[in-house]
């Protein structure tokens, strides 16, 4: 006769932990597998660095991967068009299936209608400074940004040049890692000049916050003028 015997706490651990290092080590023959195919496999990564950051996998986990791989300057020029076209991607995707039902949302809301027409007109300094800052992951930014008013051109325009500092940041680190262990886990050994960059990021996420609030502020005032002014 068969018993089942109840699982402790540390066996449930034994066993997540089995599941991520089986994950890793898969992963790490994946990565070993797409360099070894030179330049195809770089086209194979750029391809899923689109497909899973589309899907919400972290962009800077697969940054830091390509930086490993191919060191910080080809990582950089590698993920640099490939993060361009998935962001090009998710903002279509967010125009055309979310964009109808913020509409729908914002004939009901002055307030927020004035914020989406703030997005519109400083929308290049604010996609700008929020990708440089990298005030909300990757995905989610592109997705919301599709279902604005701002102009496709701005979009992508500041997209690329925001995204470039921080690229090289997380390909520089990937570049650092000895295993592909140290990326997944985040255990990077940093030096001085990637911790000033760290601090610098924050500081543009602040400038970023206030610049968003002083475009809002002012396109809120103006609604809440016009009534008056008809």
């Amino acid at each position: 006769m068969m018993r089942w015997t109840a699982s402790t706490p540390t066996d449930r651990e034994n066993g997540i932990g089995e599941v991520i290092d089986l994950a890793v080590h898969n992963i790490a023959h994946w990565i070993e597998v797409v360099r070894s195919l030179d330049a195809v496999g770089i086209a194979l990564y750029a391809a899923i660095f689109v497909l899973a950051t589309i899907a919400f996998v972290p962009a800077s986990m697969l940054t830091a991967l390509a930086g490993f791989l191919y060191g910080p300057i080809w990582g950089t020029l590698l993920i640099s068009p490939a993060g361009l076209l998935s962001a090009a991607v998710a903002f279509a995707l967010g125009r055309s299936l979310m964009r109808p039902w913020v509409k729908r949302r914002l004939a009901n809301s002055p307030k927020s209608a004035a914020v989406d027409l703030a997005i519109e007109s400083g929308g290049f300094r604010i996609v700008f400074l929020l990708r440089l800052a990298s005030i909300v992951p990757f995905a989610p930014l592109s997705y919301g940004l599709g279902a604005s008013r701002i102009v496709r051109r701005d979009f992508l325009l500041a997209t690329w040049i925001g995204l470039l500092p921080g690229t090289f940041l997380y390909a520089y680190l990937g570049s650092l890692a000895a295993d592909v262990t140290q990326i997944i886990s985040g255990e990077v050994t940093t030096n001085r000049s990637t911790q000033v960059m760290t601090w610098a990021g924050l500081v543009v996420a602040l400038i970023a916050l206030l610049t968003i609030a002083r475009y809002a502020r002012k396109a809120i005032n103006q609604a809440l003028l016009q009534p008056s002014s008809n």
